[in-house]
C-alpha cells in the first residue's frame, strides 16, 4: 500500500497512537513553557512528592492564576489540586478551620449565590388567619387525644405546622421523620438550591436528591453544581460521596469535563485503566484530570492535564496505599515519549522505570502498551542517532520511533550519562520480558 500522506501519519488522538505505532505525535509540547518539561519533578512517588511539595505548590497555583477568567470549572479544578497539596491530600470543608474556609471559598469563586433569594420558597405561603390557626392547633390536639400520631403528623403538614410536625415524627419513626422532612424541604425551598439539597440529604433522599423534575432531563442540582458541592462539604451526611459522584455525571453535559471532575476529584475518585471492549460512554468515570474520555472526538490530552492528575494520584496514594491508580499509565507512558521528543532524556528515563515498575504489577494494559514502552526503551538505549525534522515519519520497526515528530538528541547533545546508565539495565530486562511473552 502506499505511505500515507504526512498529516494522515500523525495520531488523533491517545488511544489510537496507543494502537498503531505507525502513528506519530503532534507536537503537544510546542505550546508549552520549555521550563516546565526541565523542572517538572516527576514521576511522583511518595519521596519526590513529598520532597517537591514546595514546587508542586507554586506550579499548581500558577495554573490556576493562568485560568483566571477562563472556564470556572478548570480553575476551580488546579485550585482544588492545590490545595490537596498543601494540606496533605485532605480536603475537608466541615472543619471550621482556615482550610476548610479555603475550600469553600474556592467553590464560591465559581458561581456566587444568585441575588433575590433564589433558596427560598416558591411563594409564600398563604397566610392563616388567628383564628384559622387555633382551630388547626385544636385538631392537632384533638387527633394525639385519641392517640392517632400519624394522622396528628399528616394534619401538621397539611396546615404548615412544621414545627409540630417535625416533632411528632421523631416520636413515631425514621420514616416518618424522612417523609416530614423531604416535604419540609420542597415546601421551604426551590428544587436544586443548596438550602433544598442539604434538606433532602437529612430526610436521607440521599442520590435521589439529583433526580430531575417530571418533564426534565437535568438534575436540579446541575445549575449551580459549585454550591450544592460546597453545602455538602460544609455539612457531611451519609450517602453524600455518592451524590457529589454522580452529580458529576449530571453536570459533564451541561458544564463539561473540569466540572465533573472537580466533582469526582472531591469524592475521591479512583482511576482504573479503562476498558478497551467498553464504548467511550460507559468508560471510568475518571482517567485523566481536564481531559474528556468519553468523548467521541477526544483529541490527546495536555500535558497540564497529566501532570495534574500526577499530582492528584500522588496525593490519593499517600493516604491510601490501596488507591487505583493504574489508569494514569497511558499518559505518563504520552508524557515519557513527549520529553525524549523535547531532548529530556533524564527524566524519559525516570519514566521509564516508572512504568516498568507499573507493568510489573500485572493486570491488563491497553492494545499498544507494551509495543510503545518497548519503543521508548529502544530509543533511550540508543540515545540519539534519529532522524532530524518535525515532519518526518517514524523509522522502521526495531529502529525506534520518533516522539512529537522530532529528532531524539545524541549524547552530546543531552542524553546524560546517567540516563544512559539507568536506560540501559531497563532496556535489557524490559527485552527479556518481552521475549517471555512472545515479542
Amino acid at each position: 500500500a502506499p505511505p500515507l500522506p504526512a498529516e494522515e501519519c500523525v495520531a488523533s488522538d491517545l488511544e489510537s497512537w496507543l494502537a498503531d505505532s505507525e502513528l506519530r505525535l503532534p507536537p503537544l509540547a510546542a505550546a508549552e513553557d520549555a521550563s516546565l518539561l526541565t523542572e517538572y519533578p516527576g514521576p511522583l512517588d511518595e519521596a519526590t512528592y513529598t520532597a517537591s511539595r514546595g514546587w508542586l505548590l507554586d506550579y499548581s497555583a500558577a495554573r490556576a492564576g493562568e485560568l483566571e477568567g477562563a472556564d470556572g470549572g478548570a480553575r476551580l479544578l488546579w485550585r482544588l489540586l492545590h490545595l490537596l497539596v498543601k494540606h496533605d491530600g485532605v480536603l475537608d470543608g466541615s472543619g471550621g478551620d482556615a482550610a476548610a474556609s479555603e475550600l469553600l471559598s474556592a467553590l464560591a469563586e465559581v458561581s456566587p449565590p444568585p441575588a433575590g433569594g433564589a433558596s427560598g420558597p416558591h411563594a409564600p405561603p398563604p397566610a392563616q388567619t388567628e383564628a384559622a390557626r387555633a382551630g388547626a392547633a385544636r385538631e392537632l390536639e384533638a387527633l394525639l387525644l385519641a392517640g392517632r400520631r400519624e394522622e396528628a403528623c399528616e394534619h401538621a403538614m397539611g396546615c404548615g405546622l412544621w414545627a409540630d410536625a417535625l416533632l411528632l415524627s421523631s416520636h413515631i419513626d425514621a420514616a416518618m421523620w424522612k417523609t416530614v422532612m423531604a416535604r419540609y424541604a420542597a415546601e421551604v425551598s426551590v428544587a436544586g438550591s443548596p438550602l433544598a439539597t442539604l434538606y433532602s440529604l437529612f430526610a436521607g433522599s440521599g442520590p435521589g436528591v439529583l433526580a430531575p423534575p417530571s418533564g426534565a432531563t437535568e438534575s436540579p442540582l446541575a445549575a449551580r453544581w459549585a454550591e450544592n458541592l460546597a453545602m455538602m462539604l460544609a455539612n457531611p451526611t451519609t450517602d453524600d460521596t455518592e451524590v457529589i459522584t454522580q452529580l458529576g455525571d449530571s453536570v459533564r453535559a451541561s458544564s463539561g469535563a473540569c466540572a465533573a471532575h472537580c466533582c469526582y476529584l472531591l469524592a475521591e475518585t479512583p482511576l482504573p485503566l479503562p476498558d478497551g471492549a467498553l464504548p467511550h460512554a460507559e468508560q471510568p468515570r475518571l482517567q485523566l484530570l481536564g481531559h474528556d474520555e468519553r468523548q467521541a472526538a477526544r483529541g490527546f490530552p495536555s500535558l497540564h492535564s497529566i501532570r495534574g492528575t500526577e499530582l492528584y494520584a500522588a496525593s490519593r496514594v499517600s493516604l491510601d496505599p490501596d488507591f487505583d491508580d493504574a489508569g494514569i499509565a497511558p499518559g505518563l507512558l504520552l508524557y515519557a515519549h513527549v520529553l525524549l521528543g523535547a531532548g529530556e532524556a533524564d527524566a524519559a528515563a525516570r519514566y521509564a522505570a516508572e512504568l516498568e515498575r507499573r507493568r510489573a504489577l500485572g493486570g491488563p494494559l491497553p492494545d499498544g502498551f507494551d509495543a510503545r514502552l518497548r519503543q521508548l526503551h529502544e530509543q533511550l538505549g540508543a540515545g540519539g542517532g534519529a532522524t532530524e525534522g518535525a515532519g518526518e515519519s517514524y523509522p522502521a520497526a526495531g529502529e525506534g520511533q520518533l516522539a512529537d515528530g522530532g529528532g531524539y538528541p545524541a549524547a552530546a547533545d543531552g542524553y546524560s550519562e546517567g540516563a544512559a546508565a539507568l536506560a540501559e539495565p531497563l532496556a535489557h530486562a524490559a527485552q527479556e520480558g518481552y521475549a517471555q511473552e512472545g515479542y
